[in-house]
């Protein structure tokens, strides 16, 4: 069986996933943009507070008003590149490292949507949630093959004992 993401010796990320699931990725994508401009509290996990007590308040908004801007600007970034290479066979170092950071972003805002926390257990067949929550996961086991992928072009040498 053929691995749905593999590195090719020319550097090229090969990319077999269904049709189907690229164009949801695709719509997905170009839906977030806007909710990033408004910064829609769906988007809140992409922007994790600098400090997280209230007696530094006034350094949160000064570290808001230099990051804010940059990281709207990655995101809508490899968003744009997601949409743009959708359909694309293989991928370039860069536009695979666009791509994860998308699946993240979309991963995140998702999971902010469905109020997922840690050690959750999926909603029931009948819950209204259970389709996106399906996408949730989707995004998750994507995000993890495309670690894994660049997991094992890691060297030998470094790599915490045990964990490959």
């Amino acid at each position: 069986m053929t691995a749905p993401i593999r590195r090719r010796r020319d550097g090229r990320y090969v990319l077999h996933i269904d049709p189907k699931a690229r164009l949801v990725l695709a719509d997905l994508a170009r839906q977030l943009p806007p909710a990033l401009e408004a910064q829609d509290p769906m988007v809140r996990r992409l922007f994790p507070p600098a400090y997280a007590a209230d007696d530094q308040a006034g350094a949160e908004r000064s570290y808001r008003a230099l990051v804010d801007d940059a990281l709207v600007n990655r995101h809508r970034r490899a968003l744009e590149v997601l949409v743009a290479t959708a359909d694309a066979d293989t991928l370039s170092a860069e536009e695979f490292a666009d791509w994860l950071d998308a699946v993240g972003a979309l991963r995140l805002v998702l999971g902010t949507r469905l109020d997922v926390v840690e050690d959750m257990d999926p909603p029931a067949p009948d819950d209204p949630r259970g389709a996106e929550y399906g996408l949730y996961e989707f995004l998750g086991e994507l995000q993890h093959l495309m670690v894994e992928v660049l997991a094992a072009e890691l060297p030998e040498e470094g790599r915490p004992e045990g964990a490959w």
